[in-house]
C-alpha cells in the first residue's frame, strides 16, 4: 500500500514538472531572489507569542529549476533601523551552512516580554550565490511569566466595563485578554479585531488561552472606555482576565487591568448556548456603554470569580473568523408566517438578520440541514440541540441588523418566524465561520465527480475546525472526537496549513492524558470513554508523527515523546500476549462489522511503530530497539490471532480486516 502511494506521488510530481508547474522559475533577475512568506512559529508576524526560542521559516525563490539552499543568515533586531543596516542586535546567525528553511530556532539574546522583534533572512544557493535579504517581518512576545499578569479574574455580569485616562500621546498599546467562555472586546465604541468565538476551547483547568491585540488605533489621549461582553461558551460560566499595557510617546508606561473597580451589568444577550443558540433583546441595549462618556452609576461593581485554574498561555494558532458571506438561493413559505431560506449547501456559522418593525417584535431563526417533504424544516438529525437564535426588536424605526455573538450552527436551511411583514432574500445572509486556516493545496481532475468529492472534502473539513477538529457542526456534540481527528489529519495537512492548529491540539491531548498514560475519546474531555478506544487514542501518536512528516517538526516529537511513550505503555499493559483486544467502537458505523480486536490491534502496532521511529529520530537507541522488537512481536501475534489459512483472509474477511492486515 505504501509503495503504491509513493508511486502515485512520484507520478504526480513528474507530471507537474513536465507541465511546468513544479519549480516554475521566478520572473526577473537571474539567480536567487529574496526569500518570501516568512513565518514565525508557523504564523505571519505573530503578536503575543510565549515561546522562548521561536522557530523561523521562509520560502526560497530562484530563477533556476532544481536549485536548493546551501546556507542561510537570519538577523533579528530590536529596532527596524538596525535591520535596515543589516544588523541583528538580538541575533545574527551568521552564514550557517544548512539547507533548513523551516524549523530554524532562534538562538540569540533572551527575548523580553511584550517586545517586538524584527527579522529578515537571506540564503545561498547550491552554487554559493547569495540572495538579497527578504523584506522584514516581525514577531512580538507576550507574557513569559505568570507574575506579569496584574489583573484579577472578574465576572458577575455578561457586560463589564471601566474607564481610564491616557495622560499624553500614545506610542503603542497592547491588550491581553482571556474571556471565558467567549468574549468580545470593545474600546471607545468599536469592536477590537475580527476574532469570533474566542478563545480556543481547552481544558480550562489546564490551559487558558489569551489573545493579544494592537489597540493603539483605538485609543486617544485623555479619557477612554473599555467594555467586554462575555458568553458562556464551553466554560458554561463567565470570567475575564484583562490587561492593557500602554507606552506613551515620552517613554512613560501605564497599565489597565481587570479588577473590582470595573462595573458589570447584564446586557441584551439574555441567554447564549453553543447548542441552543442566542436570545438577544435589543430593547436592553445601553448605547455607549463601551465608551468613556457612559454613566455607569447604576451598574454593580464587578465580582471576583474563581480562577479556572489553568496556565494563561498565548493563543498561537489561527483564530475563528467569519470568512465568507453566503447568499440564500431561494425562500419558500410552507405555512403562513413561516419562511424557509435555502442556502444551497451546508456550512457552519450563523445568519445575519436585517429587519425593521415594532418594538418587542420577536423574530426566531431555526437552523437545520434538512427539510421535510412539505417544506418545513427537519431537525431530527441534530437531536436535542435547539439551534435557534431569537432577536427581539428595539423598534426605533430604522433597519436593525442582528447576528449572534456566542453560538454557531451547522445548517443549509433557516426557518424564520415572527418576522414583521414579509421577508425577502435580502433579509438574511449566511456567515461562514471556522478556524481561518490558509489553503495550501488542491486537486482538480477532468472528471466532475472527482472535483465534487474534493469540494465536499474541503467544506466538510472547514466546517469542523472550531479551534479543535470536531466530529460535527450541528448537533449536540461538536466535540474533539479523536477518531475523527486521526482519520482526517493527513488530508487536512495536504489541503490547509494546519501546523499551528495541530500544535495546539496536541497540547490539548497532552493536557487530557492521565498519569497512567491513557487519553480520552474526546479532547478536551467532555464526554466519551476514558481510556479511549485504541482507534481513537491513536490520534495522539499519528498526528504528532504527521507533524514531523509534513512540517519537519522535530520539536513536537521532543515535547511529546515521554507522553507518547506513556500512552503506548498503557496499551502494552492491556496486551500481555501482544494482542490488544480492548475496543469500544472499532470500525465505526461500518456496513459489515469487523472484529473490534483486529482494529485495536492494528492501531496498537501502528502506534508502536511510530514510537520506535520517534525514538530513532531523537537518538533514543535503546527505546528504538525495544519498540522495534515489540512491533515485530505484535505483528507475529496479529497474524496468528486473525489470519485464517483456510480462507486466505483475516478474521471475517471484511475489506477493513484485509486492508489493515496489508
Amino acid at each position: 500500500m505504501w509503495n503504491a502511494k509513493r508511486a502515485v506521488v512520484i507520478l504526480v510530481a513528474f507530471i507537474l514538472s513536465s507541465t511546468g508547474w513544479l519549480a516554475r522559475p521566478s520572473q526577473g533577475a537571474e539567480g536567487p531572489s529574496a526569500p518570501v512568506n516568512l513565518r514565525c512559529e508557523y504564523l505571519s508576524n505573530p503578536l503575543g507569542i510565549d515561546v522562548r526560542q521561536p522557530r523561523f521559516a521562509w520560502v526560497l525563490e530562484h530563477s533556476e529549476r532544481g536549485q536548493k539552499q546551501s546556507a542561510y543568515q537570519v538577523l533579528v533586531a530590536t529596532r527596524p533601523a538596525l535591520l535596515d543596516q543589516d544588523k541583528g542586535d538580538a541575533w545574527d546567525s551568521g552564514k550557517t551552512e544548512s539547507d533548513d528553511s523551516t524549523q530554524v530556532a532562534y538562538n540569540g539574546k533572551p527575548l523580553e516580554s511584550g517586545r517586538t522583534y524584527y527579522w529578515k533572512v537571506r540564503y545561498w544557493d547550491r552554487d554559493g550565490h547569495a540572495s538579497p535579504y527578504s523584506a522584514p517581518a516581525h514577531f512580538e512576545m507576550g507574557f513569559l511569566s505568570a507574575e506579569e499578569w496584574k489583573g484579577q479574574w472578574i465576572g458577575g455580569a455578561n457586560q463589564l466595563r471601566t474607564e481610564f485616562q491616557v495622560p499624553g500621546a500614545i506610542a503603542r498599546a497592547r491588550a491581553y485578554i482571556c474571556g471565558l467562555g467567549y468574549y468580545e472586546l470593545r474600546l471607545n465604541g468599536s469592536k477590537v479585531g475580527s476574532n469570533v468565538l474566542d478563545p480556543a476551547f481547552t481544558d480550562y483547568a489546564k490551559r487558558d488561552l489569551y489573545s493579544t491585540y494592537d489597540v493603539t488605533p483605538y485609543l486617544r489621549p485623555g479619557a477612554n472606555g473599555v467594555g467586554v461582553m462575555l458568553g458562556e461558551g464551553w466554560h458554561n460560566s463567565r470570567a475575564l482576565m484583562f490587561q492593557m499595557n500602554i507606552e506613551l510617546a515620552d517613554g512613560k508606561r501605564i497599565s489597565v487591568s481587570s479588577n473590582t473597580q470595573w462595573k458589570g451589568h447584564n446586557g441584551p444577550i439574555v441567554s447564549d448556548s453553543i447548542y441552543n443558540g442566542e436570545v438577544y433583546d435589543a430593547r436592553l441595549e445601553t448605547r455607549g456603554w463601551d465608551t468613556q462618556a457612559f454613566d455607569d452609576s447604576a451598574w454593580d461593581a464587578a465580582q471576583t470569580v474563581k480562577p479556572p485554574g489553568g496556565v494563561l498561555s498565548a493563543e498561537m494558532m489561527p483564530t475563528i473568523q467569519v470568512t465568507a458571506e453566503m447568499v440564500p438561493r431561494s425562500i419558500s413559505s410552507p405555512h403562513p408566517g413561516v419562511y424557509v431560506y435555502d442556502f444551497g449547501q451546508n456550512f457552519s456559522g450563523w445568519a445575519q438578520l436585517r429587519v425593521q418593525g415594532p418594538r418587542g417584535a420577536r423574530v426566531q431563526l431555526h437552523f437545520t440541514e434538512l427539510v421535510y417533504d412539505n417544506g418545513m424544516v427537519n431537525s431530527e438529525n441534530i437531536r436535542s440541540a435547539k439551534a435557534r437564535d431569537i432577536y427581539i426588536l428595539r423598534g426605533d424605526g430604522g433597519l436593525e441588523t442582528f447576528e449572534p455573538h456566542f453560538t454557531y450552527h451547522g445548517f443549509r436551511y433557516v426557518e424564520v418566524t415572527g418576522f414583521p411583514g414579509t421577508p425577502g432574500l435580502e433579509s438574511l445572509r449566511g456567515r461562514f465561520v471556522h478556524t481561518a486556516v490558509a489553503s495550501v493545496g488542491n486537486f482538480a481532475a477532468s472528471k466532475p465527480v472527482l472535483n465534487q468529492i474534493q469540494r465536499l472534502i474541503l467544506w466538510s473539513q472547514l466546517t469542523n475546525l472550531f479551534s479543535i477538529p470536531t466530529d460535527c457542526d450541528q448537533r449536540n456534540e461538536r466535540q474533539g472526537w479523536m477518531g475523527d481527528a486521526q482519520v482526517t489529519a493527513e488530508e487536512a495537512m495536504l489541503n490547509f496549513d494546519m501546523a499551528a492548529f495541530y500544535t495546539n491540539f496536541l497540547r490539548d491531548i497532552q493536557d487530557a492524558q492521565q498519569t497512567t498514560g491513557e487519553v480520552p475519546d474526546t479532547v478536551p474531555h467532555i464526554f466519551g470513554q476514558y481510556p479511549a478506544d485504541p482507534a481513537w487514542g491513536t490520534a495522539y501518536p499519528l498526528i504528532a508523527w504527521y507533524m514531523y512528516e509534513q512540517y519537519g517538526d522535530r520539536r513536537i516529537m521532543e515535547e511529546h515523546y515521554d507522553s507518547l511513550k506513556k500512552y503506548v505503555e498503557s496499551l502494552h499493559r492491556r496486551a500481555p500476549d501482544n494482542v490488544l483486544r480492548f475496543s469500544y467502537y472499532g470500525d465505526w458505523v461500518s456496513i459489515v462489522k469487523t472484529p473490534g480486536a483486529l482494529v485495536s490491534d492494528f492501531y496498537y502496532y501502528w502506534d508502536v511503530q511510530i514510537l520506535a521511529k520517534a525514538a530513532q529520530l531523537l537518538g533514543k537507541s535503546d527505546d528504538a530497539q525495544t519498540y522495534s522488537q515489540l512491533g515485530a512481536q505484535i505483528k507475529e501475534a496479529f497474524n496468528k490471532e486473525f489470519y485464517d489459512a483456510k480462507t486466505g483472509e483475516y478474521a471475517n474477511g471484511t475489506q477493513t480486516a484485509n486492508t489493515l492486515a496489508l
